[in-house]
């Protein structure tokens, strides 16, 4: 039986809600096998770049313990006992990547929400780079804090038609190299070197970029790490993911939607996360200080559904007739 009356019912306390959420799942099932040797250090190195480089006051973190091996789950607690992570999700079995982000994400209020890969390297500044994307460009609503000027195209059609695009030399090349040599290319070997504009000139020479006084960003972005609109994930649909994991299915479940509420996909043109994959380089890049810039995310606003579908119909296959002849 109750005797009393809870504290609480008496004690009205406001809820304070951030303007943003990142979301970052691991799974490392074991430290024997010699593909998860060292994850549980590059676990703990994401983490603390990650914890250094946010804002407290505007972030929380979601982190999600896939079913790991007991080495792993240390890491993480450890920076749960400190009271850097906001919200700790353990689950009994690997249910995926795609299925628990999208249910936290799903769930989440903030404005924004960032989903990561765990073996990335944060570097001062990111955040506040990407919520100036998003302030700038109010059209945004995919932001990747790293050059993705080969993913112009990538469910990424409606900034053709609707914005007001420059080509040139927007990313610098030392920029290129060090997202090239986290995802193991040698430098000028890598992603950018497929034919982009007009399908005449290499992503390393010559990008597809937007601008508003001197602040440049790329038309691209990827999954892997990237921060979204709110309603990008509320108007996913509720499908029940059918495997663990399948080659791109993170596509089919997540990436397209974006362009269909007429949001454009875009990328910073400065490196600011490291890829460092599953195991420690012999030394991790590091980047010169950079100027600590509020963490200023905009006010958010939803898209109308229904009107930029449509949109999304007429201008979609203009724009891949005017790719396949070289117009863009």
């Amino acid at each position: 039986m109750r005797i009393g009356e809870n504290p609480l019912k008496s004690n009205i306390q406001n809820l304070l809600h951030k303007k943003h959420r990142i979301i970052l799942p691991f799974w490392i099932p074991n430290i024997e096998e010699a593909y998860f040797k060292q994850q549980p250090e590059v676990l703990q190195r994401c983490l603390d770049s990650l914890t250094s480089t946010m804002d407290a006051q505007t972030t929380n973190i979601t982190l999600i313990n896939n079913h790991s091996c007991r080495a792993a789950a240390e890491v993480a607690e450890s920076f749960v006992s400190k009271g850097l992570i906001d919200k700790y999700v353990v689950r009994s079995e690997n249910r995926g990547k795609l299925e628990p982000i999208l249910a936290e994400a799903r769930a989440s209020y903030e404005d924004f929400i960032t989903i990561a890969d765990a073996d990335f390297l944060f570097f001062e500044g990111w955040e506040s780079a990407v919520a100036r994307v998003f302030s700038d460009f109010p059209k945004a609503g995919v932001v990747t804090c790293y050059p993705c000027p080969n993913l112009a195209f990538k469910h990424n059609t409606q900034w053709v038609l609707t914005a007001p695009w420059h080509t040139g030399k927007a990313v610098p090349q030392e920029e290129m190299d060090l997202v090239d040599k986290g995802l193991g290319h040698a430098a000028g070997q890598g992603i950018y070197t497929g034919k982009g504009v007009r399908k005449k000139s290499p992503w390393s020479s010559k990008q597809y970029y937007l601008q508003k006084g001197d602040h440049q960003v790329c038309l691209g972005a990827v999954h892997a790490l990237a921060t979204m609109k709110r309603d990008v994930f509320h108007q996913l649909p509720f499908q029940k993911i059918p495997f663990v994991f399948k080659n791109g299915y993170e596509e089919t479940y997540l990436d397209y939607f974006s362009d269909h509420l007429g949001y454009y996909r875009l990328s910073t043109t400065h490196c600011y996360a490291y890829h460092m994959g599953n195991t420690l380089p012999d030394r991790l890049p590091s980047r010169r200080a950079l100027p600590k810039d509020k963490v200023a995310f905009p006010d958010y606003r939803n898209r109308s559904v229904r009107l930029n579908r449509l949109k999304f119909a007429c201008i979609n296959p203009l724009v891949r007739l005017m790719r396949r002849l070289n117009w863009v």
